[in-house]
Formats: structure tokens, sequence, C-alpha cells
């Protein structure tokens, strides 16, 4: 089995040697003695890597993005590694000031290749990119297929019991864990895991406590023989805030990538090297807040088309839906103040021949997925304990793609909650106040921070008020990572000098 080991590598495109490769991840390739395209057209789990094949050096990434590989390309050498950072250093990269002020600043997460090293970019999921002395091309071998198909909520059930087999068997037996959050998504991947312990983050302000759910899902599960509550708390918080940009080399999501790294910490005091984890519920099964908005208010839309005072209005309601709806996902989406930007970014995605159902969907899968799954990867790489995501299994993401647009979500996760019954506690299958994994930053003193933010004002790349950094939130906590990106990598490790 392959954790996710580090690939550092540069390789000569005038004397490609055939036998070459190698992959991470968890998935079946892991176990082949050579890999090639149809390996990997053929292949399940979370992987990345890279082969030569036919005079071509041949990167990959699994279908989702669970787990990353970068290059760069410098005359006739290419530079391949799971860490941008070594790339960066390697080749003297500068900052990638374009992307920060832009992509990173509006939504905190990436849309395309970009990273924070200009010149240093990442396969995207479901890609191939194939390099050779001549130059690149990129060739997609997984794309997102909507259909309009019925729900069976024992097929979904099924496909993820399959999913935890699958992996279960990758593991051969190694030791593993569950991090149990108190929602359906990790709720659901501990009980079909079945681990003999499991790992719960909380924290003692009121309001943020999940235990309750929880422990429900404790009391219901016989296998689970100990879970181990890891308090978050303001000091633990703020001491993992200086070695952020060791954690995660291209930023990207927000402040919960800390508890998450406190959570796994204590997981590997306890010696597992893997975890099952609940993550890409929410985007698969519709589970954001944005995700809501957009449907309710598209679905109120279409209800005007059968209101008699709208007779011979039709093309305005379509107009709204094709025009106006990219628009609003735009400013839902964004985390910066450049709304404009934002749906021009989101334009870029929005295919005006499918219905917005579809278009929440891809976003979710193309943008938001990848993102969240980065920091998954990362927080493992740090921690040692390698995540196990079985939700975002293709398999399930295919099935889920195929059903009809008003059968996914009435409700927020109607699917998963439907195919669910009978397998989870009522009071966590139906709750719909599932914060993710928020950080009660407003009740925390955030005199650390000042500092920061003044350093990244001195440097003029951008305009800076001060006086509104005086407590932690989403753009705010975009600067700090910022500038203690900056500092490590170009003041601390000196990657351009």
């Amino acid at each position: 089995m392959s954790k996710l080991k580090a690939i550092q590598k540069i390789v000569d495109l005038t004397n490609l040697i055939e036998t070459g490769f190698d992959v991470i991840g968890i998935s079946n390739l892991s176990t082949l003695k050579k890999i090639c395209r149809d390996d990997v057209k053929n292949s399940r789990g979370e992987f990345a890597g890279y082969f030569i094949e036919n005079d071509e050096l041949v990167l990959f990434r699994d279908r989702l993005g669970a787990c990353n590989i970068y290059y760069a390309i410098n005359g006739t050498l290419a530079y391949i590694s799971t860490n941008p950072a070594w790339i960066a250093k390697t080749v003297k990269a500068d900052a990638n000031w374009s992307y920060i002020l832009s992509d990173y600043m509006q939504f905190q997460i990436s849309f395309t290749e970009d990273t924070f090293f200009a010149g240093v970019n990442k396969v995207m999921p479901g890609t191939f990119v194939r390099i050779n002395k001549k130059g690149l091309r990129k060739e997609k071998y997984w794309n997102i297929e909507f259909g309009n198909n019925g729900f069976d909520p024992k097929h979904l059930l099924g496909l993820m019991k399959d999913a935890v087999h699958y992996r279960l068997e990758l593991l051969n037996g190694n030791n593993y864990t569950s991090y149990l959050s108190g929602g359906l998504d990790s709720s659901i991947s501990t009980i079909l895991s079945k681990p003999n312990e499991c790992f719960s983050g909380f924290y003692e302000e009121e309001g943020y406590s999940e235990m309750d759910y929880i422990e429900s899902i404790v009391s219901k599960s016989d296998f689970i023989k100990n879970y181990i509550k890891v308090e978050i708390n303001q000091k633990n918080f703020q001491e993992m805030m200086p070695v952020f940009p060791e954690i995660l080399p291209d930023p990207c999501g927000g402040l919960g990538i800390l508890p998450q790294v406190l959570v796994a910490q204590e997981a590997k005091k306890h010696h597992y090297d893997f975890a099952f984890t609940g993550e890409g519920g929410d985007e698969i099964f519709l589970g954001y807040n944005w995700n809501t908005v957009m449907l309710t208010l598209a679905d109120a839309a279409k209800n005007l088309l059968r209101d008699r005072y709208m007779v011979r209005y039709e093309p305005m309601v379509e107009k709204t839906l094709n025009d106006g709806f990219p628009s609003l996902a735009g400013g839902l989406l964004s985390r910066g103040r450049d709304t404009s930007y934002a749906t021009r970014r989101i334009l870029e995605f929005w295919d005006h021949n499918e219905n917005v159902e579809n278009n929440v969907l891809n976003i979710n899968l193309r943008v938001g997925l990848p993102a969240i799954l980065t920091v998954d990867e990362y927080v493992g790489k740090y921690t040692g304990v390698t995540p196990v995501n079985p939700i975002m299994d293709h398999h399930i993401v295919e099935y889920v793609c195929s059903v009809d647009p008003r059968n996914r979500a009435p409700i927020p996760k109607f699917m998963m909650r439907e195919a669910l019954k009978g397998i989870l506690p009522e009071k966590v299958r139906m709750r719909y106040d599932k914060m993710g994994f928020p950080v009660p930053y407003q009740k925390w003193d955030w005199k650390l921070i000042r500092p920061m933010i003044s350093s990244l004002a001195s440097r003029k790349i951008m305009d800076i008020d001060i006086s509104k950094h005086v407590t932690m939130n989403r753009e705010t906590w975009a600067l700090y990572s910022i500038e203690t990106w900056y500092q490590y990598h170009y003041e601390k490790l000196q990657i351009h000098e």
C-alpha cells in the first residue's frame, strides 16, 4: 500500500527511459509493477503520479483531485513533485502574485492549474499531462456526465458500502481509525468502516459542540471500543498558525485546516497511519448553504412559468435562469470584494446548455471538492495519517450525476438521507445544523495577527486597511496566510535566491 510519500524527480526530456514511473495514494495502481494510460483509465481510488510511455513523460491525477502532483518545465528538464515548494526552490520560482491577488483573494481556492509559485503548475483532476522535448499537451481521461435517471436509495447505499470495502481491502490489514464529527458524512464513513477507535475535535465555546451527535453514533456502534475527544482552543490553535506554510505549501481553504491537524496529530500519537473521513459529502450531495440558495431560487423561477400573470414572459424567466444565476453563484462563492471578477470566473465554468442544478453540482465537483481534498491530503502528509475518502469514490459521483436533478436535492443531501434510513440514528440522519469544522474566532483574542497584516501591507502589493483586521475572518485569514507563506518560502527558505 502506497501512503502519501513524496515524489521528487527531475526528468531529462531528451533521454526518456520507458521503465520510469511512480505513484502515490490509495488505489489499485499501487499494486502494479508498471503503469500505462489504460491502467489509469481503469483505476479506482485516490492517486497521483507519473510514467513514461512512447517517448513521453505522462503525469496523472485521480478523477476528483484527492492527490496532487506538480510540475515545471525548464528547457529540456521536467521537474516533478508532490510538493510544489520543492520544485519552486529547485527552479528558483518567483511568487505568483497574479494568481494570489486574483483567484486566491476572491475564492481562497484554485480554479486552474496555477499555484502560489509562478511557473509551477498542478495537474488537474482526471487529466494526463503529456510532456516531451517538443512541448506538452493535456488530455482529459474522465469527465462529468449528467443524466435524468431515477433515484434508488438502496443502490446508493450499496455503492457506499462497496467504496468502503474496496479501500479496506487496499489497506490490507493496516491499522486505521476514523474522524467522527457527528454529521452524515463522517458518521456513515465510520459506521461502514467499523474502526475500533475514532477521533473527534471539539470546542468548549457554546454553540460549537457536536458531541451530542457524535455520542449517538458511538452508542449505536458496538465496534467502537473507544473514542478520543480532542479539544481545540485558542492556545493550541494559535500555536499552530506559524507552521501553516509547512502544512500547506500552496494555500487554499479556510481556518478549519488547523483543527484538522490537531485531531490528526492525536490519531498519530495513537499509532494510526490511516483515517477514514467524510470528505466529499457536501460537494457531491449538495449540502452547502450556497447550493440550497441557488436550487431554491431556481425552483422558484421555474414556478413562475406556471403563473398566469407570467404568460408570454417565458423568455424573461429563461434569461434569468441562463444569465442571472451565474452572477448569483459568483457573488455567493466570492470571499473577496470583487464580485464582478468572481462572476467572470464562474462564467468560465457555467454551461448554458445545462440547467442550474447541474451547473451547481459541476462547480462543487470541479472547484470546491479538489480544494477540500487538497487540504485533507496535506494534513495527512504533515501528520503522517493518510486520509481515506470513500464518499468521493468516482462510482458514487457518477451515479449521483446520472440522477435527474429534481431528485438530487429537494432538501440538502436528500439522496444521502434517503439511502441512510435505518443506518444512522434519526437525530443525525435528519440534522440540518451541521457546521463543518468552524472556528469560534469571534470569541478569541487575535493580537498575533496585526504584525503579519502590517508586514504584508508594507510590501505595497495590495491596498490593506490594517484597522479592519483586528480579529479573524475569512479575508484576514487569507492575508495572514499570504504573509506567513511568503516569509517562510522567500525569506526563511530563500527560494528565489
